[in-house]
């Protein structure tokens, strides 16, 4: 039975905490809803593609009823097949998409689906066919791509948790843009049918939510885990920590002292040396460029569907390069997993790199359109990304401070393959040491706006 106090009863920044108040019947899975739904009216932000009608919470005995989630535009959802940041639907690859499906059958309600860069290719939410997304940190900061709508959705509060995709950095670069938390399993941990591809070999599903614990049960429900209780944490992490990369050089001053404060305060720290980086990121862009010309090969034949210029800058190359290239690198990746982790996370827990080495960079930096752009700042939001999804190891993201403007700086933390749990368990820790039980994103404007409304 519902608790009389339910109707004046405020909806908490996490999942979570959310689920608490649900177990405890001080707000039931209908009123929940609706205060989630009234969210999705404060969209200044401009994340939203489609909104799902009022369909009934879910029994409440179901370990997810009440909690409204969302969802890059690029899943099969229901008979709704996603655009990809187009105007019109495109096949997904498979019937509806699993990841999804389990969500819902656990109880959560999916509120509708987000923006994304245009058949996810570009590190920003710059996309011809739809309005820019806004940072809720900042309006003149960028929004990381190409799961955007993801990450602003989740930090503005118009929902709980969003699925991604990550093929390069496409989770872990929004989520490090908007100040959230950005998880992207190893490879093959989680089902990618019913999802559009971009370069099959290296998407991955990911999660933006508030919180690590968040993520933690999200992760545990698509996966279909028998046991949501987290990995014991180590007496004392053995980190490694790689700061200069070979190519960029090290980031500036004050977020290469953060992240040094961040490692030295979570355990034992050793300086990292990726020499192999630059190699690591030839083979993930071939690989990335080849598949991905694969995928719309038919549009590059005969126009049709017509593809913007950022796709055709992610597709056109791949028509070009030489298809040993591209089988040398698939035939390496094994080798070049086994060789990196043995090198780097061989008496390591985990590793540790920069996220946006200089910084989360204003729009007009990165916006090709722009009189301002400066190609190597867009280059830089994902120098330290795509070989992670070369070697398909899990890793993470999330903020551990802010700059002298107020934007996030960010940390990205990496495990050896299957260690996803290790991975969450040292994220907890971090989260607890730094935030607290509140989570990363303590007052999402929308929620609060729709609780005051």
């Amino acid at each position: 039975m519902m608790h009389p106090m339910s109707a004046s009863v405020a909806l908490p920044s996490t999942l979570t905490a959310l689920r608490a108040q649900l177990a405890a019947g001080t707000i039931s899975p209908e009123a929940a809803l609706a205060r989630q739904r009234a969210a999705l009216a404060h969209d200044r932000w401009h994340c939203l593609t489609h909104i799902f009608g009022d369909a009934p919470a879910a029994p409440a005995d179901l370990p997810l009823a009440g909690i409204g989630l969302a969802h890059k535009d690029i899943f099969a959802i229901g008979e709704r097949l996603p655009h990809c940041g187009t105007a019109n639907p495109v096949e997904a690859g498979g019937a509806r998409t699993p990841a999804v499906r389990r969500l819902e059958s656990a109880g959560a309600t999916t509120l509708a689906t987000l923006t994304m860069a245009e058949f996810a290719c570009g590190a920003t939410g710059e996309n011809p066919n739809l309005p820019r997304p806004v940072n809720p940190i900042d309006a003149d900061a960028v929004v990381g791509g190409s799961s955007s709508g993801s990450a602003v959705a989740v930090a503005a509060g118009l929902c709980y948790g969003a699925l991604g995709t990550d093929t390069a950095g496409s989770v872990r670069i929004p989520a490090a843009t908007c100040g959230v938390f950005g998880f992207k399993p190893g490879a093959d941990v989680l089902p990618t049918a019913g999802t559009h591809p971009l370069a099959p070999s290296l998407d991955t599903l990911g999660l933006l939510t508030r919180s690590v614990d968040d993520a933690r049960v999200l992760f545990d429900v698509v996966r279909q885990a028998r046991s949501s209780r987290a990995q014991d944490v180590p007496q004392t992490w053995r980190i490694g920590l790689a700061l200069a990369h070979p190519r960029w050089g090290v980031p500036d001053p004050g977020i290469t002292e953060a992240l040094r404060d961040f490692a030295h305060t979570m355990g034992q720290c050793q300086d990292a040396t990726l020499d192999e980086l630059p190699a690591l990121t030839r083979a993930a862009e071939i690989v990335m460029h080849v598949e991905a010309a694969d995928v719309h090969a038919q549009a590059l034949r005969t126009g049709q569907p017509t593809l913007g210029a950022l796709t055709r800058a992610v597709v056109l190359p791949g028509s070009t390069l030489p298809a040993p290239w591209y089988s040398q690198a698939r035939r390496d990746q094994d080798a070049q997993r086994r060789r990196f982790v043995a090198r780097h996370l061989r008496g390591r827990d985990i590793l540790i790199t920069p996220m946006l080495a200089q910084g989360v960079p204003d729009w007009s930096a990165v916006d090709t359109k722009s009189p301002g752009f400066v190609p190597r700042t867009l280059l830089g939001l994902f120098a330290w990304t795509g070989f992670v999804n070369y070697l398909g190891l899990p890793a993470a993201t999330w903020p551990i401070g802010t700059d002298a403007r107020g934007r996030p700086i960010s940390v990205q933390a990496i495990a050896r393959p299957g260690d996803e749990r290790l991975l969450l368990a040292f994220a907890a820790d971090a989260e607890h040491r730094y935030y607290g039980k509140a989570g990363f994103v303590p007052a999402p404007p929308a929620l609060s706006d729709s609780l005051s409304a």
